[in-house]
């Protein structure tokens, strides 16, 4: 009998990737960028274990289209951190980790959004730009090969909210989640 999740939904993020660069916010600067597209779905086999631990761990699949490798490049083993703590205490962080190979070669793409009250408008930005690094090897240790910022739009950001499901929770656990969610977004912005 296949396992039943409390949560799913997918999540699309897209920008420029720069091979040769280390630096996320700067990528152009070293070299020729190419649009990167993580097609994240994420799951939450556990809603109450996922709310009780502090760095609020699920599962994250899906795929990548980075056109230097390949236009669908199968997640083979990923994470999802949301509202995890840092070492700023007003910052909290959402974290993706992704796996594949290529050419018999591993690769981890890795970004981080960064949560945080600065002055002025910041929440939209903070929590649709994923500053991302592409590590070869099998984990954020192994040499920084590619480095962008991937965004969210509207679209995709509706698109996301419509994709939720919960196939054992049902609305409560959609509920759970959303109040979660906007509570900590509350906690760090209001």
């Amino acid at each position: 009998m296949p396992f039943t999740p409390d949560l799913l939904f997918h999540e699309t993020m897209s920008g420029p990737m720069a091979l040769g660069s280390r630096n996320p916010e700067h990528p152009a600067r070293h070299s020729r960028t190419t649009r990167l597209s993580l097609h994240a779905t994420i799951r939450i086999d556990s809603m109450e274990d996922f709310l009780l631990d502090p760095e609020h761990v699920a599962w994250l699949g899906g795929h990548l289209s980075f056109p230097p490798f390949s236009k669908c490049i199968p997640i083979r083993q990923g994470r999802f951190q949301l509202f995890s703590p840092s070492d700023d205490p007003l910052m909290r962080l959402m974290h993706y980790d992704a796996l594949f190979e290529h050419e018999e070669r591993t690769y981890c793409l890795s970004g981080t959004k960064f949560l945080r009250d600065d002055p002025g408008p910041d929440l939209w930005t903070d929590t649709t730009r994923l500053h991302t690094t592409l590590h070869e090897g099998h984990d954020t240790q192994g040499p920084v090969v590619g480095a962008g910022v991937l965004t969210v739009g509207v679209r995709e950001l509706l698109a996301l909210v419509a994709s939720m499901r919960s196939p054992r929770g049902g609305s409560q656990t959609l509920a759970r989640f959303g109040q979660f969610f906007l509570s900590n977004l509350w906690e760090l912005y209001a």
